[in-house]
């Protein structure tokens, strides 16, 4: 097994090595590009005339040096035809653009006082981003093209020339590529730069493409130099972790299970959310589905508070610093302090907060004095400390056993109740019908009222999660200074190692730490995915568990060494949200799979092209147990989210923001007429919208940022997104794009973000390809556009529905009603004696608003009433008939989560004890707080 598992990681390896995505070159005569040598007269190593050429001997010294001081850190690379001009960069900046088409790993090797260049033309590199940026559409169709395939994989002779020509012809018309005739004569330096200071002088938008080579030292991708790194060290290795064995074999040895030992959380969980925590506590592999808005974020942090609770340490990863970033204030929020919380990364923000606490600590003669100050808690003796771990887990303790009891008793009465109702609604006559009455009378009088036990559980609930994140933070200041009793030294190196700008030196001073020690003082990290090997030492099973966010974007070889880190993996993610891309070639695969030997392993397991991280562990999953969809949408107002909710997730989201009277202006349809142009940009479209944010921002002017509303502008196509964003930068004030945090991007830049309004371009008209349809048609990208906004989106497109095919996704949209406003049909309610009632003493109070039967988070609220512009719900218990049954606590619960208060009103003590159950409840109305959401 061990040398399967080998050559699947090795294939991995060389899948991602070959898909190298992130290496981005613009401009190879850039001083970012190190140590440059350029090569004119006749191509030699390209068109395979000669595998050695000689370099000059002081410059070659220099690179020689610089690769072997910066191994891990800088690559050498042999560039060539290189497609010259200029460029518009994030900022809106024009940028020089000298970018090779094709770059090779190079090589310098000395022989007796000569240096000799050489390069791996097996490994040959296309250069995508620049196709990327040249294509004017989605590059996906275009990469599909078998042109792609007939491209030179190797060597460069004179006869493969045609497969370039052919391409630039069909796909980039404004690249002229005349020069190219002359390889395998290689243009000079000085015409390469003459010819980029013409264009980007007179020839805005056009390019040529030069036959050149230049050789030059470029920093490694982040996103690939540790990754390849420690996939090297995997492959050679013999004992690698149970959740990697778990995902990438099928005859992985079985582990028993340990007994899930249930944590202590300041927060109250769903069903869902529950048995996600308890998997992540026992089993190797668990995948969170966690559809747009559902929580995942927040079940993410449950699960960090959990491990930590339980002296066990968590590693949190993401693709983006935003998505990380999310995740570190969640888990700040709900613990009550930030130290426990280890954000790294490049930025200087992330890393200097860290080192001044850890100078502190090191430094500081009295700790528990610091620590105290540090999380805000009172003064007290190191022997006190304990005593109050150990008297509030007792307290925690005592009170869940008080909420378990009060729980069992809610439910026997409710069991009384609707035996009493159906017995109180008949008024039979009879001796024994007046005795069974007044024992009914009796006993009602003696027993606590449903409401109290679900108040006295509200108020058990709110102490209790108090209490448990007040003993999360003391128990981790003992844990702390524990640590620096026992550990001191372990921890002055890594405050030392933290310090070091240089990766090598750092990871050889990773080698002296006992990283245990250190995780036990801070025991949840948080990094960015292309990071992790920047922060932490390549260990196996260092965390006891590694949680890896949006792993629907997540490559398979990016993830490996994260799952050879960790005792259990939990990936989160939503298969149908944006997919992870890869331009790999199906024939690549092929060659690695038959060089690797792996033609026994399953096909789907090697579609690293085609298959995310979430994919391959979906397929490795031994039971139900191991998944669960989290299903309560807490993001957006019901007709936003509506749509996406059919379409994509069989109406199974419970909508806990559905509202029966605030719903009618959440979604607006705007054809603005617009045309789209010869660029791929909708002018017309594009100024709506920067009319209606301009309003906006005008309408909101003397309010306070935090209450200001978030905007968002998304369009599928990047010309559009690039035209919208040159229009926000030369017409809005810095001011006011971070006041209202405006962003404009296409749905990859909007994956996990979400705004109070969105504005969606469509961009295309009447006329437009049939190809950029196909582009909007997407199920993944669709689903993530539509699902950005909180309050209120509109949708700004340029063609009816009749100029879409039946099954586009957009006439779909198109089509759907922009209200979804509730009608609860009065006259067709069954008779209900006790809701007749109780509806008129509402009037009585002068509350009119009010919704019989209304559906929020999929359960129906018998009374769902507005009251100063709060809602809350009346269940009726006992009285026979559609509005007899009682929620129970756990459906209360929901609905509190939703925002929604529950007054459960039993039917005896309405018979019985009129008056005071009216009392009780208008004092429940008068008292009425806002509830708090997840």
């Amino acid at each position: 097994m061990p040398d399967t598992i080998n050559n699947l990681i090795q294939y991995y390896h060389d899948c991602y090595q070959s898909d190298n995505r992130e290496l981005i070159i613009y401009n190879f005569l850039d001083k970012k590009v190190e140590n440059k040598i350029y090569f004119e007269g006749k191509e030699e190593l390209l068109t395979d005339s000669n595998p050695l050429i000689p370099i000059d001997s002081v410059k070659a010294s220099a690179i020689c040096k610089k690769t072997k001081l910066f191994q891990k850190e800088k690559e050498l690379l042999y560039g060539t035809f290189f497609i010259c001009g200029n460029y518009t960069d994030f900022k809106g900046d024009s940028k020089d653009l000298c970018a090779p088409l094709f770059y090779y790993p190079a090589e310098i090797k000395q022989k007796d006082d000569f240096f000799y260049l050489s390069i791996s033309a097996s490994e040959r590199r296309l250069n995508y981003p620049i196709i990327q940026m040249l294509s004017k559409e989605s590059s996906g169709e275009l990469l599909q093209d078998p042109l792609f395939e007939k491209l030179p994989t190797d060597f460069i002779r004179f006869e493969h020339i045609e497969s370039i020509v052919l391409l630039f012809k069909k796909y980039f018309p404004n690249v002229n590529i005349a020069d190219i005739y002359s390889y395998p004569d290689n243009t000079s330096i000085t015409t390469v730069k003459k010819t980029i200071s013409k264009l980007s002088k007179e020839k805005q938008d056009e390019y040529v493409l030069l036959p050149a080579s230049i050789l030059g030292l470029v920093a490694k991708s982040s996103n690939t130099r540790g990754v390849l790194n420690e996939l090297s060290e995997m492959a050679s290795m013999t004992d690698h972790s149970f959740p990697l064995l778990s995902l990438l074999s099928k005859s992985a040895p079985k582990e028993k299970l340990k007994k899930y030992e249930k944590g202590n959380l300041p927060m109250i969980l769903s069903e869902a959310q529950q048995a996600i925590l308890k998997s992540s506590s026992i089993n190797p592999l668990t995948l969170i589905v966690g559809p747009p808005g559902t929580g995942k974020t927040y079940t993410i942090s449950a699960i960090a508070l959990e491990h930590m609770s339980r002296g066990e340490s968590v590693l949190i990863a993401s693709r983006t610093d935003e998505a990380v970033d999310v995740i570190v204030e969640k888990i700040k929020n709900q613990l009550g302090i930030d130290k426990a919380v280890v954000r790294t990364g490049k930025k200087r923000s992330y890393s200097t907060p860290l080192n001044r606490f850890l100078k502190s600590l090191l430094t500081r003669v009295n700790k528990l004095s610091f620590l105290l100050k540090e999380f805000d808690l009172p003064k007290t003796k190191m022997d006190e400390l304990e005593k109050k771990v150990s008297s509030l887990s007792s307290t925690i303790e005592s009170r869940s056993k008080l909420i378990e009891k009060l729980e069992s008793s809610f439910s026997k009465e409710v069991e009384n109740e609707l035996k009493w109702g159906e017995h109180l609604s008949k008024e039979k006559a009879g001796v024994w019908n007046k005795i069974k009455t007044q024992y009914i009378d009796i006993r009602n009088k003696i027993q606590i009222p449903i409401w109290e036990y679900n108040s006295k559980l509200n108020q058990n609930d709110l102490c209790q999660i108090t209490d448990v994140q007040l003993l999360i933070r003391l128990k981790y200041v003992y844990q702390i200074l524990k640590v620096m009793t026992a550990d001191w030294k372990n921890i002055q190196r890594f405050h030392e190692a933290l310090k070091m700008s240089s990766d090598t030196e750092k990871l050889a001073k990773f080698r002296d730490i006992n990283f245990d020690a250190v995780l036990k003082a801070f025991p949840i990290w948080l990094t960015k995915l292309s990071e992790v090997k920047d922060a932490l030492p390549f260990e196996k099973e260092l965390f006891d568990v590694v949680i890896i966010d949006e792993a629907t974007q997540c490559d398979i070889a990016s993830c490996l060494p994260l799952l050879q880190r960790a005792k259990r993996v939990v990936f989160a993610g939503d298969p149908n949200q944006l997919r992870h891309v890869s331009f790999l070639s199906k024939g690549i695969q092929a060659i690695l799979r038959s060089k690797y030997e792996l033609q026994d392993v399953e096909y789907s397991t090697l579609n690293y092209r085609d298959k995310s991280i979430l994919d391959l562990a979906m397929s490795s999953l031994q039971s139900s147990d191991q998944v669960a969809m989290l299903d309560e949408h807490f993001r957006s107002l019901s007709p936003i989210i509506a749509f996406s909710n059919e379409q994509f997730y069989d109406n199974q989201l419970k909508i806990m923001t559905s509202r029966p009277d605030e719903t009618e202006e959440a979604l607006y349809f705007i054809n603005n007429h617009g045309i789209r142009n010869k660029n791929g940009a909708n002018e017309i479209e594009a100024n709506a919208i920067l009319k209606a944010v301009h309003e906006l921002v005008k309408n909101e002017k003397d309010l306070n940022e935090n209450l200001c509303s978030s905007v968002g502008i998304l369009s599928p196509f990047r010309a559009q997104v690039d035209w919208m964003s040159k229009l926000l930068l030369e017409q809005f004030e810095m001011d006011e794009i971070e006041k209202h945090k405006i962003r404009v991007g296409t749905a990859y830049s909007f994956q996990g973000e979400e705004r109070d309004v969105m504005h969606l371009s469509f961009a295309v008209d009447g006329n437009s390809h049939h190809s950029a349809i196909n582009h909007i048609n997407k199920e993944d990208v669709f689903n993530v556009a539509i699902t950005r906004a909180r309050t209120r989106q509109y949708i700004h497109h340029s063609l009816s529905k009749n100029e879409l095919k039946a099954d586009s996704l957009l006439r779909s949209y198109l089509s759907k009603p922009a209200l979804h406003e509730f009608q609860a049909d009065k006259g067709t309610t069954p008779h209900d004696v006790y809701l007749d009632e109780v509806k008129n003493v509402l009037k009585n109070w002068d509350i009119n608003k009010y919704w019989i039967g209304y559906s929020i988070a999929g359960l129906t609220i018998d009374l769902l009433v507005k009251y100063k512009d709060k809602y809350l719900g009346i269940d009726l218990v006992g009285y026979p008939g559609e509005y007899a049954d009682v929620f129970g606590i756990e459906r209360y619960r929901i609905l509190n989560r939703a925002g929604i208060k529950v007054f459960p009103l039993p039917y005896s003590d309405w018979h019985f004890e009129n008056e005071k159950s009216k009392k009780v409840l208008k004092e429940f109305f008068l008292n009425l707080k806002g509830a708090s959401v997840n």
